[in-house]
């Protein structure tokens, strides 16, 4: 890769070579980056501004990885920002694929594992952050990478149109180099905030839309016997704690709150008229309530009375 430098002296010519051919390797082998600001495969052109490196390189497709293996966490790593001029890139980190072209902006943390995949040619700006200038820890990226973000409005448009032109006149700047990196860290650091509060809101409509997944999924099984939360979560693909903690934030948990549907339907069948024919134990039974001491006793402390009591009461008593 031919490394050149932005903003040298004026009259100066950069050497722009194309970059040496890359060897070659199985089909589908990936390039392996090594280093935490290696950048990706092509012609370069590099200059820091302060503590913030500011790439723009051109290439041929290709697809680069970083491994775990060469990953040493220390104040080195940093969040990578890309911003496509041509062509487009995507991201693989953190469980998501991401991509992004033209305006649009994605990134990655050289922290962990990840993959860059350049379909076709393509030219692109990269901005090489510490997480110190973001006022965040490695581990409060991992809800912001391999994600696209909008660059065509508010903050996102800002930084984008920002980024696109540092590659039209990066050259001509030879002063203030450092105010240029904090100001490109600044307005970095307001996007990442910005996504991190959409980031929160959609996190919240999903848990929510699991959380009524989660709900008919149990009310349909009721009396199933092996209906319990770890069925429950395994079934909808997550683990038992992300479950609890699903249900703790309806102030109550997934063994609660089934046993608890239950009661209800029972309290419900119990004094349904149409029903009047089955004993009380094959209630409980239907809802998956097999043991009738069991039942009565979950019945008793649930409603106050047992559910032959409850039963031959004439007016439903209210929860």
């Amino acid at each position: 890769m031919d490394m050149l430098t932005l903003g040298g002296p004026r009259g100066s010519v950069p050497d722009r070579r194309p970059p040496a051919a890359a060897p070659q390797g199985a089909p589908g082998t990936a390039r392996v980056i090594r280093g935490h600001d290696e950048s990706v495969h092509g012609t370069a052109v590099r200059r820091a501004f302060g503590d913030v490196t500011i790439t723009l390189v051109t290439g041929e497709a290709h697809e680069a990885i970083r491994p775990g293996r060469h990953i040493r966490p220390g104040p080195a790593e940093s969040l990578r920002v890309f911003r496509a001029l041509a062509g487009e890139i995507h991201v693989h980190q953190d469980g998501r694929r991401g991509q992004a072209s033209g305006p649009q902006i994605i990134c990655c943390d050289s922290s962990r594992p990840y993959r860059l995949v350049f379909p076709r040619s393509f030219h692109l700006v990269e901005v090489l952050l510490p997480h110190r200038h973001l006022g965040m820890a490695a581990g409060d990226t991992q809800k912001l990478t391999a994600t696209g973000w909008c660059g065509r409005l508010g903050a996102g448009a800002l930084l984008s149109q920002l980024l696109a032109g540092l590659h039209d006149h990066g050259t001509e700047i030879h002063s203030a180099v450092d105010r240029v990196g904090a100001t490109v860290a600044g307005l970095t650091a307001a996007v990442l905030a910005d996504r991190l509060r959409h980031v929160a809101a959609e996190d919240e409509v999903a848990r929510h839309g699991l959380m009524l997944n989660i709900q008919s999924y149990i009310r349909e099984r009721l009396s199933d016997p092996g209906l319990t939360p770890q069925a429950v979560a395994e079934h909808h693909n997550i683990s038992l704690r992300y479950l609890q903690r699903i249900f703790q934030d309806h102030g109550t948990s997934p063994a609660r709150w089934i046993r608890d549907e239950r009661l209800a339907r029972c309290r419900s069948e119990l004094r349904d008229p149409r029903l009047e024919h089955l004993p009380v134990g094959v209630i409980g039974e239907r809802s998956g309530l097999y043991q009738a001491s069991h039942f009565s006793r979950l019945f008793r402390d649930r409603y106050g009375l047992t559910p032959r009591g409850y039963r031959t009461m004439r007016e439903p008593v209210s929860t």
